[in-house]
């Protein structure tokens, strides 16, 4: 009788895994946290017992989802904005991708947040990937201190939390209205300018 290959098996597992992964996020990003585990296990050829195996429920995979693209999103915005030659250009760029091309993963972020007021056991996963979030906002803005002699007006921990808090909320607003980015997009700037006090020597500081 011939052994199961346990090293074949954990990778089969892991590639199981990983194409529930890449379609859920496909599934969620297109229909949002209503998409059912039927539609995940189409898209990954699987069956609805391997979320729970691998998940634990439809929520779990959902937020496990959610997490991986906001960080996505903060990623690509500091990348899209690596070219910006002020601190208003910078910051500009940032605003406009976070609500713009990656708005989408930022408002799928701002779902699961509201999950965990039902689900208080995916809690944890929250909190660690808003940590993330807060701790690369804060080595960004440390590196526009550094550059421009910028005095804040606190923390510099708090004024992280501040911007992410800011994008949530017009990243709400503008999924709520159904507005499009172009629309708000002006205002939404002004509005991260002004909670973040950032002065206009500053904003005109070169990179």
């Amino acid at each position: 009788m011939t052994k199961p290959n346990g090293r074949g098996s954990r990778e089969a597992g892991k590639a199981t895994r990983k194409a529930l992964l890449s379609a859920a996020t496909d599934v969620f990003v297109e229909h949002g946290e209503t998409a059912s585990i039927a539609q995940i296990c189409r898209q990954a050829d699987a069956y609805p017992n391997q979320v729970t195996y691998y998940f634990g429920s439809k929520e779990q995979l959902f937020v496990e989802v959610a997490c991986a693209a906001v960080l996505r999103a903060g990623r690509h915005a500091e990348e899209a904005a690596t070219q910006a030659a002020t601190v208003r250009e910078y910051t500009s760029t940032l605003v406009s991708s976070l609500l713009g091309p990656q708005a989408r993963n930022v408002e799928l972020f701002t779902t699961a947040m509201l999950l965990v007021s039902r689900r208080p056991d995916l809690r944890e996963r929250i909190s660690d990937t808003l940590r993330t979030l807060h701790e690369r906002g804060e080595e960004a803005l440390m590196r526009t201190l550094v550059r421009t002699g910028w005095q804040l007006r606190a923390g510099i921990d708090v004024e992280a939390k501040a911007f992410w808090s800011a994008i949530f909320g017009l990243v709400i607003q503008q999924a709520a209205a159904g507005s499009q980015p172009d629309s708000s997009l002006e205002d939404a700037v002004a509005i991260v300018f002004t909670n973040l006090q950032i002065p206009e020597s500053v904003l005109q500081h070169a990179i």
